[in-house]
């Protein structure tokens, strides 16, 4: 009688070894800590580190780009049945925490969305700045020297200019992106606004 349940007791736990090893044979590999993940999936290296997430930062951009393909076609000075021309000029960082590459990336990754959207492109052209244009003109043909004249009408020409800031308080920041838009022809500030984010911890 013992021997018989010692019997069924280790035929038993035989049995639940198998199924054990049978459900853990059917699990994916788990992946290795250098794998790839996901662009807005954070890291436990990244939630270690103070400074702001990279996926904070592809969120700010997209949230920025998407706000102003809404706001911009809104703008007065637009609406004259003509597709302006928008200049993208200078994007700075005033934030202290925010590196120079890493902001580049924010600017990038905003501009790039911008351009992406159908709705941005139908209503405006988008050119990068005269300096650059001729820094690439003259890696291929030598000093352009070519007039503003040349590429726009300044009557609907704009510069669109931005400047970042943050304001911390302890383990919280509040980060201020303004944009404004400025008329090629008078200098005047056609249209200005503010997008804010505020973030915990970074």
């Amino acid at each position: 009688m013992a021997a018989r349940s010692r019997v069924s007791i280790t035929t038993g736990m035989l049995g639940m070894l198998l199924t054990l090893s049978g459900c853990a044979s059917n699990n994916p590999p788990r992946g290795t800590p250098s794998g790839r993940v996901d662009v807005g999936q954070s890291t436990p290296a990244e939630a270690r580190d103070v400074r702001v997430l990279p996926a904070d930062y592809m969120e700010f951009a997209d949230q920025l780009a998407s706000a102003l393909v809404a706001d911009l076609p809104t703008v007065p000075a637009f609406n004259q049945g003509v597709r302006s021309t928008i200049v993208y000029g200078d994007i700075m960082n005033k934030t202290v925490n925010i590196s120079s590459a890493e902001f580049e990336l924010v600017r990038e990754k905003m501009k790039n969305r911008l351009m992406q959207s159908q709705t941005f492109r139908h209503n405006f052209r988008f050119l990068i700045s005269k300096a650059q244009l001729e820094e690439l003109r003259a890696m291929e043909t030598g000093p352009a020297g070519a007039a503003v004249g040349d590429r726009i009408d300044q009557a609907s020409t704009y510069f669109l200019n931005g400047t970042m800031y943050r304001v911390s308080r302890g383990d919280t920041s509040l980060y201020l992106m303004t944009f404004q838009l400025v008329s090629f022809s008078s200098g005047e500030i056609v249209w200005t606004k503010d997008y804010e984010s505020k973030r915990w911890g970074s």
